[in-house]
C-alpha cells in the first residue's frame, strides 16, 4: 500500500499506492516507526475520503495531499510540527479535523486551516475533555486599482479571523467565542447554530457569558433552526438541538405541523419522539 524509504529506526511514506477511500498510516512498518509523510506522497488520489495519520507522525511534505479533492476526513494526533506548503492545496472538501491531544501543539491545525477556507469543524480530545468548534469559511477576491497599478486582496467571511484564534499551542477560546458575539450579525449567519451547538455541547473553556449568548441566539432562533436542520436532513444535530430543551411545547407543536405540511418525515419522526417523551400526546376533541 505504501513506498516507503527509511532513515536509521525511522521510515518516511513516499508513495500511497492503495486505492482505497480511507487509508489509516500505522505507527510502525516492519520494525520502523513512520515518522513522516513525503512531498507528493498522496497527491492527486481523488478517491481518498478520509486520512487517518498515527501520532508518530511528526512531518507532512510539501503538496503531500495536494488535489486530494474528496478528501472531507482527518484524523491525527498533535505531534506534527512541520507542514510543506500547500501540503493541502485544493483540498476543497475537507471538513472534518479530529486531533488527538498529546503534545502543547497547534501548529497541525493551523497548517491545514490556512489551505482550507471552507467551513471546518474540529474536534481536539484534550486529557481533561474534549472542544468542538466550527471554523466557518473565508474567501480571498482580488481588485485590480488600475490608476495605482496594484492590485488589492479583499477577504470576505469571518473564518479568516476565527482561524487568527489559533495560537502556536491551543485555541484561545475566549478570543473564539469574542468573535461570534461581534460577528453573528454580520456574516457568520450560516455557522452560527453549528458554532453555538458546538461550544455548548462540547464547553472545553467556555465561560458562564459566552454560554449564555450562545444559549440566547439558539433561542431567538430556535424554530427557524429546527425546520432547517429538519430540511436538510440533519438528524444528529436534530435530536441535539431538541434535547438542548430550548423548544417550547407550541414551538414544537407548529414545527411538527410544518413537518408534516413538507413530508420531512424522518424529522417528524424524530420531533414527534421528543415531543411523547417530553410533553406527552394531546388528544384531538372533536365536535360535533
Amino acid at each position: 500500500m505504501f513506498k516507503t524509504r527509511q532513515q536509521g529506526e525511522y521510515v518516511y511514506i513516499t508513495e500511497y499506492v492503495g486505492e482505497e477511500n480511507r487509508c489509516t498510516i500505522p505507527t510502525n512498518i516492519g520494525d520502523a516507526i513512520v515518522k513522516g509523510i513525503d512531498r507528493f506522497a498522496f497527491s492527486e488520489k481523488r478517491e481518498l475520503v478520509e486520512i487517518v495519520l498515527s501520532e508518530s507522525v511528526e512531518s507532512i511534505g510539501a503538496h503531500a495531499f495536494y488535489n486530494c479533492r474528496s478528501l472531507k476526513s482527518i484524523v491525527m494526533g498533535d505531534g506534527v510540527t512541520d507542514i510543506g506548503d500547500g501540503a493541502f492545496k485544493n483540498c476543497y472538501n475537507i471538513s472534518d479535523i479530529k486531533i488527538i491531544r498529546t503534545h502543547n501543539n497547534t501548529r497541525c491545525l493551523k497548517g491545514i486551516l490556512s489551505e482550507v477556507n471552507n467551513e471546518t469543524t474540529v474536534t481536539i480530545e484534550y486529557p481533561d475533555g474534549t472542544s468542538k468548534v466550527v471554523f466557518p469559511y473565508y474567501l480571498d477576491n482580488y481588485e485590480e486599482n488600475t490608476p495605482a497599478r496594484i492590485i488589492t486582496q479583499i477577504t470576505s467571511g469571518s473564518g479568516i479571523r476565527y482561524r487568527e484564534c489559533i495560537t502556536g499551542e491551543d485555541i484561545n477560546y475566549a478570543e473564539y467565542d469574542n468573535i461570534f458575539l461581534q460577528a453573528m450579525h454580520i456574516d457568520v449567519q450560516e455557522s452560527a447554530a453549528k458554532i453555538a451547538m458546538g461550544r455548548i455541547n462540547y464547553p472545553y473553556h467556555l465561560s458562564d457569558k459566552a454560554k449564555e449568548q450562545y444559549r440566547a441566539y439558539l433561542f431567538d432562533n430556535r424554530v427557524e433552526l429546527l425546520l432547517k436542520l429538519a430540511k436538510d436532513e440533519k438528524y444528529e444535530e436534530l435530536n441535539e438541538f431538541l434535547n438542548m430543551k430550548l423548544i417550547t411545547a407550541e414551538d414544537l407543536k407548529y414545527c411538527i405541523n410544518k413537518a408534516r405540511e413538507e413530508s420531512l418525515m424522518e424529522g417528524l419522526g424524530i420531533m414527534l419522539a421528543f415531543q411523547r417523551e417530553n410533553y406527552g400526546t394531546t388528544k384531538k376533541i372533536f365536535e360535533f
